[in-house]
């Protein structure tokens, strides 16, 4: 059944301000946020850690705090204002640690969950940020989100947690842009991605790496309207059935054809039909789900002929 969310991402960071740092930080967020939301959208995501910016490291990480606490309540007047989710990415303390997190905050200004960094930089560790050991996954009314940050991006472990829980939406705070790699974790994870650093260019790609839309120069913040009832399959497996699903369904569904990965994806844009539904009347094969056969199957034949 069509499920549809406006994604929005904001090319942003605070900068000096009077009085006391968090505090001008969350002023600044909030102005954005003002802004982004004029956008309509569904989920409004920010860069890294930008409520303990504009300070030293140490300064930083003695602010951290706990979460829910006092800069989550303040973010979650803003979400509940407009209706709408949002990320708040901050520094952490939790059981005498300071972790690097991102919380998602609901339409209610509720926390819905945290993620802790799993891959700080090594700077970051030096510095006494601890790392994560869990990559949640948590839903919301629109799809299942995780998270990953920065440095994150450089570790497959990361996505491939994430896609073993079958998420939807990858949100990524970063205090770089991420370039290509951004691409290859939607390809992978099979979920949309929103990237939010402070400088020039963040993206929204969808679950196939392409590209939906940007920031830029003089726009720092974008949106992209996209539909979580859409579902990856196997191209080779399935050729002959395309002009079938398409004289049933017609403009029922969204079929994009992606022939170089060898895939094509279906959304749905009906209430009573899901794209996992048409995936099943046709007999069609998941890409995820049957990449996880051929490496089940290999290792199977290797247990029988006895090779390492």
């Amino acid at each position: 059944m069509a499920r549809y969310a406006r994604l929005t991402t904001c090319a942003w960071g605070p900068g000096p301000g009077e009085g006391d740092p968090v505090q001008s930080n969350l002023r600044q967020a909030r102005e954005i946020i003002d802004r982004a939301a004029r956008d309509g959208g569904d989920i409004i995501c920010l860069s890294e850690v930008f409520a303990h910016r504009q300070m030293a490291p140490a300064e930083a990480h003695d602010r951290a705090e706990p979460i829910p606490g006092p800069i989550t309540d303040r973010l979650g007047e803003a979400a509940r204002e407009h209706g709408c989710y949002l990320t708040a990415n901050m520094y952490e303390e939790a059981g005498g640690r300071v972790y690097n997190s991102a919380a998602l905050l609901d339409r209610a200004g509720e926390v819905v969950g945290v993620y802790r960094k799993v891959h700080p930089t090594p700077g970051e560790v030096d510095d006494g940020i601890t790392p994560g050991t869990e990559t949640p996954v948590f839903e919301t009314d629109f799809g299942r989100v995780g998270f990953a940050i920065c440095w994150d991006l450089h570790f497959l472990d990361v996505v491939q947690g994430m896609a073993a829980q079958d998420v939807q939406l990858i949100v990524w705070p970063s205090m770089y842009q991420g370039g290509f790699q951004l691409q290859m974790w939607a390809y992978l994870s099979g979920a949309y991605v929103v990237s939010s650093w402070p400088n020039n260019i963040c993206e929204i790609i969808d679950m196939n790496g392409y590209p939906l839309a940007g920031t830029n120069y003089g726009c720092p913040i974008a949106s992209a309207d996209v539909n979580f009832d859409r579902k990856v399959f196997l191209r080779c497996t399935a050729r002959d059935k395309w002009e079938a699903i398409r004289e049933k369904y017609g403009a029922g569904i969204d079929m994009q054809l992606m022939h170089a990965q060898g895939t094509f994806s279906i959304a749905s844009k009906m209430d009573d039909v899901s794209a996992e539904d048409i995936g099943r009347e046709f007999d069609l094969d998941a890409r995820r789900e049957y990449y996880a056969m051929c490496l089940q199957q290999r290792l199977e034949t290797l247990g029988e002929t006895g090779e390492q």
